[in-house]
């Protein structure tokens, strides 16, 4: 291949030019008084959301509608928290539609090539309490909008970022690939004390991922009611490290399954350095757990579904502590009622290839391990090293352990 050749001083031309350029800059100051402030950021982005920065300075901007941040080569410095306005029956009408399970969302962040630095200072408030409140007991309640979904985007970093008092789930990567979410503090607390100890903190998962590839989460701390970190539907070639998880359900695989004929895949998960354990506010169920839907559909989503085809395979969870009620679980039995055994053993979704290396911690019950695959799909080619998990009645015997249909090597307890 011949080398390009460039005229001396069309090359001068084209280094003045890179170094006389400067950036374009644009800082948004809150109006405060609970005035909009949404117009002023989406028109910052607009001029400096390509090969720009779009600065923060504010404690607090009051987000009153539904927003989509579009970044191309440009950063957001975030040193104040965007606060979503709590109007329950604006946002259930306005807010953006997620397909999958018939969800809302408030904020899409989109683009490439860029970074959002929430500078550990700024970040998102949802107002969750009024969310709580309206919604408790109910799981999936329509119009609980997501505070930020990370949406057909490339190549970006979101850090040092705070979710406080999330909507619903606090964040979602759909579509998306090449993500880096690091440095997060994600809490959800119920400050209502008609609640009685209930879990009214539901469906605040931390954070979960839809249709996404190359996704690195690292260096996150979350407190809450549900789903530390999930994987949904088509989830490939992810990566979490040093993941603190305090009240709610640990890490999980799934729900997956839940529409029929839907092929699912989750693949290529690495997970290491995660603690999970109780809040002072709600339990910890599990440390890791996987969910499948029935294979017969019953019901329809976001509650009900089921006939769901397909495989999780090639997951390696390491080093993780758990102080949880059941430290490893799996299901593949979610149905609409969650108890209609009727439809036990008939999910096809495979469950292949996963392993669990240094695995510590204790459960609240007699059971440290519950598996329960479906006969017409058995889980097979998992491993087992370095378990010591300890059950409340301090035993270790097979009545500790439910292993159906798992072919597994490494774990006396787990025959098959």
């Amino acid at each position: 291949m011949r080398a390009s050749f460039i005229p001396a001083g069309l090359l001068f031309l084209v280094i003045t030019s890179q170094t006389l350029a400067r950036p374009r800059q644009c800082r948004v100051i809150s109006k405060g008084d609970g005035k909009d402030d949404a117009p002023a950021l989406l028109a910052a982005v607009d001029n400096c959301g390509k090969g720009g920065t779009i600065i923060l300075p504010s404690k607090n901007y009051t987000i009153a509608q539904p927003i989509t941040t579009h970044l191309e080569h440009a950063s957001l410095e975030l040193h104040g928290f965007l606060s979503f306005t709590p109007n329950i029956t604006y946002w259930v009408a306005n807010s953006y539609r997620f397909p999958f399970q018939n969800q809302s969302i408030s904020w899409h962040l989109t683009g490439h090539d860029f970074t959002v630095d929430g500078h550990k200072t700024g970040g998102v408030f949802g107002h969750g309490q009024t969310w709580y409140t309206w919604a408790r007991g109910q799981g999936n309640l329509y119009g609980r909008p997501m505070s930020i979904s990370i949406t057909n985007a490339t190549r970006g970093v979101v850090k040092n970022f705070n979710i406080i008092q999330p909507q619903f789930w606090s964040s979602l990567v759909w579509n998306s690939s090449e993500i880096v979410l690091r440095d997060f503090y994600v809490n959800a607390t119920n400050f209502d004390t008609s609640a009685n100890g209930s879990n009214w903190v539901q469906n605040t998962d931390g954070s979960d991922t839809y249709q996404s590839s190359n996704i690195l989460y690292e260096n996150w701390i979350y407190q809450g009611g549900d789903d530390c970190i999930a994987f949904k539907p088509n989830s490939t070639k992810i990566a979490l490290r040093n993941i603190s998880c305090f009240g709610g359900a640990g890490i999980a695989f799934g729900s997956i399954g839940q529409y029929p004929g839907e092929l699912d895949i989750i693949s290529d998960i690495s997970i290491e350095n995660v603690v999970t354990k109780p809040s002072m506010q709600n339990p910890m169920t599990a440390g890791a757990y996987f969910k499948s839907w029935i294979g017969v559909q019953v019901g329809l989503p976001p509650n009900g579904g089921g006939g769901g085809m397909g495989y999780c395979k090639n997951v390696t969870i390491r080093n993780l502590h758990t102080e949880s009620t059941v430290p490893l679980s799996l299901t593949s039995n979610l149905s609409y009622s969650q108890l209609n055994q009727s439809y036990a053993n008939t999910s096809t979704f495979l469950w292949d290839d996963i392993h669990f290396i240094n695995i510590s911690g204790s459960s609240a019950t007699d059971r440290v391990i519950d598996f329960e695959c479906s006969s017409k799909a058995p889980c097979k080619d998992w491993s087992f090293r370095d378990i010591n998990l300890v059950p409340a009645n301090n035993d270790n015997t097979d009545e500790n352990y439910v292993c159906q249909n798992l072919n597994a090597t490494g774990l006396d307890q787990c025959h098959g």
